[in-house]
């Protein structure tokens, strides 16, 4: 079982590299038929194209992938974090299959067995397959189609082992996984494909695009931001914002309600009390760290980190540990002091000149009281231990008794790095003459190893430390929640909110802007649930106090807005700054031109800049040096006169005035079918980007996860 052992230590990079492409495993047979519209009524997570899809069945998508990435990643439990992003990704992947889903069913796409054998085993391997850790060599980072035969062969073994049997069953659950969601990709390619075919280009599309592509000039330009002119100088109407949001309308759509939220945050801090009670605890602790001769015992009563029994290098030690340790004798102690939100004690056990790592060889063999055999295991160690001992290289034995052993090397470690292993493998490790096999015996193993070779001696020191965290009290919690608790039942608490807040001291964030599914409040660990309740509250003006874990949070609902059309007062502020800079657009160049300029020194004195310069700039580029995405000088490139000024021009980030001043042909032959291809590819990803949202129009996709998640 040394393929699945691999197999198995190559799991937590999948997650990574998959991605949401990995939810795909969705598209399946996701939704149950028994159940009626009605008696979905009242549960609906969302629905596409009228199909509800209710909490039940989103939930368990999200359990199956969560307990996937768990499997895969070796953790027992996520993150907040990763929860939500898993949330958004299966909401995504099961809304774009069900939709793309319907869509190939009624054009009759579908992907044959013979299609997904030949992504396994042909010679057109699924870039799925080609992007998992588990088939790709660790030796040069490409896919490997062996790696992909013995993790197939693995799974159809049987092992009479239980928990070898249980794994492999695992890893089948993994391959039906990533076998659902290469057919989710190749049903994909044909969907997009049979879109982007539709589109076609032309033979002169296809030459004046190749011809502009290889047309690379290089210019001088002058610009003048938009930012150096006060938004005072120009005058945007309301009928102005109107008519702009009037006209595009489209833009401002929000699939999922938004709400106005105005809150402020308390954080649960230590008070002067629990400082006091942990100064007076340390007091205590310091006399019986001087008086004992075994400080293990101490630190573990007393301390958040346990006592490590070994010497540390100087690079391990804290600067206020290290000055300490420099110039303190053995036994001496220090503390205790406050540092931060905790208090420290060190003393001094022992200080020595020594290596600071060395580098090993080791093979571990399971011990006899686990095994079961006790005179086995002692005669096969002796018999390993005596062959070394003999002269057999220790490497040689290593890969004989596990191939993928590296010949046993552990590479390098200190003695705190060798401390699970016991004390008295640290000893020996830093003592035994280099080249010696040792033969030792650690709880649940028996231990053959030998030191390579050993850093240059080192300052090194043996510190007891104990580090004794100030928390906040039961009462200190209680104290600021009784406070927060007589502000939220405060008459017209919702009217007074700011009022309130800002007489007991308190920041309040004023009327923030919140989509229903977003993931928290700005940064806040843990406030998804402010944003659940606001959304749902009934009544706007609600005041709530939320308990986090190290923090209050104490809300008002000022507004809910219905998903939809983003009504014009929560989008005007960004219209009319758009149509600001239009005017500003249009009042500098009206200035400029009246001046009368010809050179860009004369353009950039006017207008208080500098020439600059871009080399190698076509039609096609998309990304401009220190400028951006400014398609005007995309144009300026190509078209405009070699030698003589142009503009000034309105452009993204202000006006533009340029100079082409060399313009070159690139030396590249034009080959038709390849220019066609290269630009119905980038036919085929732009529709594949645009045909989700075209469906959502067309079909409808409603969003009511805010109302239960």
């Amino acid at each position: 079982m040394a393929t699945l052992q691999n197999i198995r230590n190559r799991g937590p990079l999948l997650v990574i590299v998959i991605g949401v492409a990995l939810l795909a495993f969705v598209l399946g047979d996701l939704f149950s038929s028994g159940s009626t519209l009605m008696g979905r009524a009242r549960d609906r997570a969302f629905v596409v194209n009228g199909e509800v899809i209710t909490t039940q069945q989103y939930a368990e998508k999200i359990t199956e992938f969560e307990e996937f990435q768990k499997m895969v990643s070796g953790q027992s439990s996520l993150d907040e974090n990763t929860t939500y992003q898993i949330r958004e990704a299966v909401y995504q992947q099961m809304v774009r299959n069900k939709l793309l889903g319907e869509q190939a069913e009624d054009l009759g796409l579908v992907v044959s067995k013979e299609e997904i054998n030949d992504l396994v085993h042909g010679e057109s391997i699924s870039p799925i397959l080609q992007q998992l850790p588990f088939f790709v060599d660790p030796q040069t980072g490409m896919f490997s189609r062996m790696a992909l035969i013995e993790f197939l062969n693995v799974i159809n073994t049987a092992s009479p082992n239980p928990q070898e049997q249980q794994l492999v069953n695992q890893y089948k659950s993994l391959w039906l996984f990533i076998e659902n969601m290469i057919i989710t990709q190749r049903l994909e390619e044909k969907y997009i494909s049979l879109l982007s075919n539709a589109v076609i280009v032309n033979d002169v599309e296809a030459k004046t695009s190749f011809d502009l592509s290889q047309q690379n000039a290089d210019l001088a330009y002058v610009m003048q931001n938009y930012f150096t002119i006060p938004d005072s100088a120009v005058t945007v109407t309301d009928k102005e914002i109107r008519d702009f949001y009037d006209t595009h309308k489209k833009s401002f759509n929000a699939e999922t309600p938004l709400v106005k939220i105005s809150y402020f945050t308390v954080p649960i801090n230590p008070s002067d009390d629990d400082f006091a009670e942990i100064a007076q605890q340390s007091e205590t602790a310091f006399a019986q760290l001087q008086a004992t001769s075994t400080p293990a015992t101490v630190v573990a009563d007393y301390s958040d980190t346990p006592y490590r029994d070994v010497y540390m290098g100087e690079n391990l030690l804290t600067p206020s540990q290290l000055d300490f340790a420099r110039t303190s004798a053995v036994d001496e102690m220090y503390g205790p002091v406050r540092e931060g939100d905790s208090f420290q004690i060190y003393k001094l056990i022992d200080k020595t000149i020594a290596p600071d790592s060395v580098h090993l060889s080791m093979m571990a063999i399971p011990s006899s009281s686990v095994v079961g055999q006790d005179s086995i295991i002692t005669n096969f160690v002796d018999s390993i231990y005596n062959l070394i001992q003999g002269g057999e290289s220790f490497a040689l034995v290593a890969n004989s008794l596990n191939p993928n052993s590296n010949g046993g090397d552990v590479g390098w470690a200190r003695e705190i790095d060798l401390l699970p292993f016991g004390a008295n493998l640290v000893k020996e490790a830093f003592s035994a003459p280099i080249g010696q096999p040792i033969k030792l015996s650690v709880p649940g193993q028996e231990i053959i190893f030998q030191v390579e070779e050993r850093t240059r001696p080192v300052n090194k020191y043996k510190l007891a430390v104990v580090n004794m965290p100030v928390v906040p009290s039961e009462k200190t919690s209680n104290n600021i929640d009784n406070k927060l608790n007589q502000l939220v039942s405060t008459p017209d608490v919702g009217k007074r909110f700011n009022e309130l807040a800002t007489e007991d001291g308190y920041m309040v964030m004023p009327s923030m802007t919140f989509s229903a599914n977003d993931y928290s409040l700005g940064q806040i660990q843990g406030s998804r649930q402010v944003i659940t309740w606001a959304a749902n509250e009934k009544g706007v003006g609600a005041v709530k106090k939320f308990d986090l874990t190290n923090l209050r949070i104490v809300a008002r609902v000022d507004e809910q807005i219905p998903a939809g059309t983003t009504p014009l007062s929560e989008v005007s502020e960004g219209i009319k700054s758009r149509l600001i800079n239009d005017k500003k657009a249009e009042k500098l160049i009206a200035d400029l031109n009246q001046k009368n300029l010809s050179s860009l020194q004369d353009y950039a004195e006017v207008m208080n800049s500098i020439v600059d310069t871009v080399r190698f700039v076509n039609f096609t580029t998309q990304n401009i040096t220190g400028i951006g995405y400014e398609p005007v000088i995309n144009s300026v490139s190509s078209f405009a006169p070699i030698g003589q000024t142009v503009g000034p021009m309105r452009g993204n980030l202000g006006v533009f005035v340029a100079n082409v001043t060399n313009r070159t042909e690139g030396a590249a032959e034009y080959d038709e079918e390849a220019q066609k291809a290269t630009m119905l590819n980038n036919n085929a990803y732009r529709i594949q980007m645009q045909a989700i949202e075209v469906l959502k129009d067309e079909l409808g996709v409603v969003d009511n996860r805010y109302k239960f998640f």
